[in-house]
């Protein structure tokens, strides 16, 4: 079964680890190219945010994020299938409690590939496997996000430049002294 997500919370990833027992799990953190079969579960953070945006308005959510992590000596017997993801999320609870009604990203970086926090955007289940193909979030305005018509979208962010009207460009050595007080080169005033 292929589950395409929009965002997945901590309680949902619990229960497919919970309903397909023993399957190996494998990341996929961009197209074509996976964390290797010897990953670890190493560092889970209960994430909260306090931000303000370009409109002025303060927002506030939570996340989980899980870290995934590569030892540099590769570890050719060690596996983290369902089974053992579930048991170090239990594990992680008795510590303190996962926040478990929140979006859930994974945090994943090697040599070859920048260190990011990568949401959940495919979950694939067969029968020997599950495959977590991460996927990639977009910076976003919530100023322009809240607003409902086009006219508020245009003035809630970043609206058009407006360009300033040009001025004509005067070449001095063109002007004519018309007023009889001004200084002309050459007439001895200055």
């Amino acid at each position: 079964m292929i589950y395409k997500i929009k965002k997945m919370k901590t309680s949902e990833f619990i229960n497919v680890l919970e309903n397909n027992p023993d399957l190996p799990l494998s990341f996929e953190y961009q197209q074509g190219s996976f964390a290797r079969a010897d990953f670890h579960l190493t560092e889970f953070k209960n994430v909260s945010f306090d931000t303000v945006d370009c409109g002025g308005v303060q927002n506030n959510w939570q996340e989980v994020h899980v870290q995934l992590w590569e030892n540099e000596i590769p570890e050719p017997h060690h596996r983290v299938d369902t089974t053992k993801a579930l048991k170090i999320f239990q594990d992680v609870s008795k510590v303190r409690p996962n926040l478990s009604e929140v979006e859930l990203k994974f945090e994943y970086g090697n040599a070859n590939f920048h260190k990011a926090v990568l949401p959940i955007g495919t979950l694939e289940i067969y029968e020997n496997q599950i495959i977590i193909k991460l996927g990639a979030d977009q910076t976003c305005c919530k100023a322009k996000d809240r607003a409902e018509t086009a006219e508020e979208k245009a003035a809630a962010c970043c609206s058009p430049v407006v360009e300033i009207s040009k001025k004509p460009r005067v070449n001095l050595s063109n002007l004519i002294a018309t007023n009889e007080n001004s200084c002309t080169p050459g007439s001895g005033c200055c």
